[in-house]
């Protein structure tokens, strides 16, 4: 698990720290600069998987950020000598003297990608998820499970993998057992399936859900219907809400994060009903106790008092979470971090001015 992030001369911060946990949560106002540590994240991992830091460079254009020139990485307001992005003790980093600003390449002089992050499973979705299709693209490699930055393999993964024990067995006999109170699952049985647990998973996000996955081998691609209650036959994607295929991948991503694993998640409320963002929320939270760390970004205030619900209802210790609140300061640039946790009755260690406090100045000016 990542516990420290230190950053120098990145984008918006010339010096920076933030403090992780297994479930942390990075919020703020539009371009306060929440999304620049999980870029940093990212940058990190697509370098590694490329060729592990073999060429002592930073990618800066790959499979899951693409950010730019060196000169959009490297902050405006530079405070030192050293560009450095640190995760715990694990440093990348190099001079400002000896960058080249056109390049999409930043040439590190120290590296070190022995922290587990790089080896541990990882997946990430963006806040730009796939909308509805009527068919999916299938991932051709199958050497490890892919969603897609955007969830556009999420519905072919599940056709592959759906009657495979679920990857993340925890998560999975949480979930059974949450939803079906006094039947236990056998602790020597073979793993529940992923496209059951997944049904278990999503009936509180959307009541009566169902989903039904058909592959086209054929011409490379997958299609699938959703059933409810509401519903007297199966419906396409595209004649669905948008909440359900955008909600889908996480779920779906979750199950299959193994045990020390990294699941990001950008917008995670994105198209949904305000109690499905409450509850999702509480999904997201039961994921970051099953030794998985659940990195979000998110706008709602509804995913925060999600968490903080699930915070209570599940005596959850206090450091479990962690809410790193950006704010611009008025008299410059730079930036403002607060680090504001939940303790077991679900209540914040502290707040400010900004920190979803939106609808409360509405109402006030309502009544």
């Amino acid at each position: 698990m990542i516990n420290i992030i230190e950053l120098n001369n990145v984008k918006c911060f010339p010096k920076a720290n933030f403090e992780l946990a297994p479930l942390t949560v990075f919020c703020g106002a539009n371009s306060a600069g929440k999304s620049t540590i999980i870029q940093c994240l990212l940058l990190l991992k697509q370098s590694n998987e490329e060729n592990e830091f073999r060429t002592n460079s930073l990618h800066l254009m790959g499979k899951y950020f693409s950010l730019g020139h060196v000169e959009d990485l490297i902050s405006h307001q530079t405070q030192g000598d050293f560009f450095k992005i640190t995760i715990d003790e694990c440093e990348f980093s190099t001079e400002l003297t000896s960058l080249q600003p056109d390049s999409y390449n930043l040439t590190l002089s120290k590296k070190d990608n022995q922290h587990v992050f790089f080896q541990n499973s990882f997946h990430y979705l963006s806040a730009f998820r796939l909308a509805p299709q009527n068919s999916y693209d299938v991932n051709y490699d199958n050497s490890r499970p892919n969603f897609g930055i955007y969830g556009e393999y999420a519905i072919a993964e599940l056709s592959r993998l759906g009657n495979q024990p679920t990857i993340n067995r925890k998560l999975a006999r949480k979930i059974w057992e949450l939803n079906n109170p006094g039947h236990a699952f056998p602790e020597n049985a073979p793993g529940i399936p992923l496209n059951i647990i997944l049904k278990e998973a999503m009936k509180s996000i959307s009541p009566g859900f169902d989903i039904e996955v058909t592959p086209y081998d054929n011409f490379d691609r997958v299609a699938n219907t959703f059933n409810s209650s509401g519903t007297l036959k199966s419906v396409r994607p595209v004649n669905t809400g948008f909440g359900i295929s955008y909600v889908l991948p996480i779920i779906i991503a979750a199950l299959c994060t193994e045990d020390g694993g990294t699941l990001i998640v950008e917008n995670p409320e994105v198209h949904l009903h305000p109690e499905a963002q409450s509850k999702l929320a509480a999904f997201l939270a039961m994921t970051s106790r099953c030794n998985v760390q659940v990195i979000l970004e998110t706008h709602s205030d509804h995913i925060l008092n999600g968490i903080r619900v699930y915070s209570k209802e599940n005596s959850i210790p206090e450091g479990h979470t962690i809410f790193n609140s950006i704010t611009s300061t008025q008299s410059s640039d730079l930036r403002n971090i607060k680090k504001i946790t939940i303790d077991s009755n679900g209540e914040l260690s502290d707040v400010e001015a900004g920190f979803f406090d939106q609808s409360e100045k509405d109402l006030m000016r309502l009544f």
